[in-house]
């Protein structure tokens, strides 16, 4: 019974919403076919505009279904870092270690790598490998 109430009281008052709006655009219409200028809407469209949505929120508050309780969480002794923790998304290959000078130093010691391996198959002459490691050499003393 008391739904039914409510669900009356709801479309009765989107119904009145609807007219309210279709009553403003003919007030509208009216002022432009007497040339007159629009300063404000009629204070009956306005009063049944308010009560119309204060009547609309009332009824569907109350046709909504019951509200339901939030459950307990199971780990509720742990503090909020140890639930926030998700080692899933740490990473560290970022920008930062560009910065560090210790991946600089990693960087020469795995270019010195990648030329030893192409001089020992043969794609560089032992001159040209030789003239490398030195001038890398040369940038690294003028680093430190």
């Amino acid at each position: 019974m008391a739904s039914t109430i409510y669900r009356l009281i709801t479309i009765v008052s989107l119904l009145s919403l609807l007219h309210c709006a279709y009553s403003a655009a003919q007030h509208r219409f009216y002022l432009r076919l007497t040339e007159q200028p629009f300063i404000n809407l009629p204070s009956d469209v306005v009063a049944q505009t308010v009560i119309s949505l204060i009547a609309l929120i009332y009824g569907t508050s109350f046709l909504a279904n019951p509200f339901l309780f939030i459950k307990k969480d199971q780990h509720h002794d742990r503090s909020c870092d140890e639930a926030l923790n998700c080692p899933s998304f740490i990473t560290f290959d970022n920008r930062a270690k560009a910065m560090s000078p210790e991946f600089a130093m990693l960087r020469t010691l795995k270019q010195q790598q990648r030329q030893r391996q192409n001089s020992s198959r043969g794609t560089h002459s032992g001159r040209v490998s030789e003239v490398i490691q030195t001038e890398e050499d040369s940038a690294d003393d003028s680093q430190e």
